[in-house]
């Protein structure tokens, strides 16, 4: 299979893209180590990493769970040498873990009441999370001279010329400032991992309907199910893509900020 004998970690793997990429990767023959802040129980439909395993196992192509929230270094430090204790090394990292705007909360509703709590939340789970999980695997990377890193980012960080009345103008302004700088850290850790051949990349998957959708309104999301521009987070979606950036090193694909729309078109 095209990832046998690779070791991958995907953080963010209780439920949507997550999940549908730990599946993917584990099904493509990668040794897959999904990670949650935790485990909860397996129930069918459940956000939940058991839920993960279960589905996992389902399928034939098990993988193997480790409890981890990535707003704590000592919680990320401690999966790293887990894995690398238990597999020897790690081949891809799938930086997903993130936080989403409730989007329909008046706790967002006017930017300029924000609170220091709100920012630092943001940041720590979709900046400094992923840059302490680089940070922890990449003297592995060095050591193999290889591997691919894969930092989930958003379009919403390129947003432009939003309304004042579009409700993305203020329920997004923290979700999308933090995807900026992850893409930005991205471009960085391409350019220092770059001599040990490892790849960085950060990928805008669209408009995904998964469980962070929870606070929007039904008809809303049934709209947005039907508008033929959103995608459910399934393993046979997220393939293509994630597995096409799993195999790459900095000779190939690497210091980019990619759209999924524009696959297979990528360059």
């Amino acid at each position: 299979m095209m990832l046998s004998g690779k070791v991958a970690l995907v953080t963010g793997a209780a439920q949507g893209l997550g999940r549908a990429y730990a599946l993917a990767l584990s099904e493509a023959g990668a040794t897959v180590v999904a990670s949650s802040r935790s485990m909860g129980s397996p129930e069918p439909g459940g956000a939940t990493l058991a839920e993960t395993v279960r589905l996992s196992v389902e399928m034939g192509c098990p993988v193997h769970p480790a409890v981890c929230d990535v707003g704590s270094e000592e919680q990320i430090n401690r999966t790293v040498d887990e894995t690398i204790a238990n597999f020897g090394r790690i081949d891809i990292l799938v930086n997903n873990a993130g936080t989403y705007p409730a989007h329909y909360s008046t706790v967002f509703s006017d930017p300029m009441v924000w609170t220091t709590e709100i920012w630092q939340k943001y940041f720590a789970i979709n900046v400094i999370g992923p840059y302490m999980t680089m940070r922890a695997v990449a003297p592995h990377m060095k050591a193999q001279g290889s591997g691919s890193i894969i930092n989930v980012s958003s379009s919403a960080g390129r947003m432009r010329g939003l309304e004042p009345d579009d409700l993305a103008h203020h329920n997004m302004m923290g979700y999308a400032a933090s995807k900026a700088a992850l893409d930005q850290l991205s471009d960085y850790f391409a350019t220092e991992l770059k001599p040990w051949n490892i790849a960085v990349n950060a990928i805008c998957p669209g408009t995904v309907i998964t469980g962070a959708w929870r606070s929007v309104p039904a008809d809303v999301v049934e709209a947005v199910r039907n508008s033929g521009t959103a995608t459910e987070a399934t393993p046979e979606v997220v393939a293509p893509y994630i597995l096409h950036l799993a195999t790459q090193t900095a000779s190939g694909l690497s210091g980019r900020i990619l759209s999924v729309a524009d696959y297979p078109n990528w360059s």
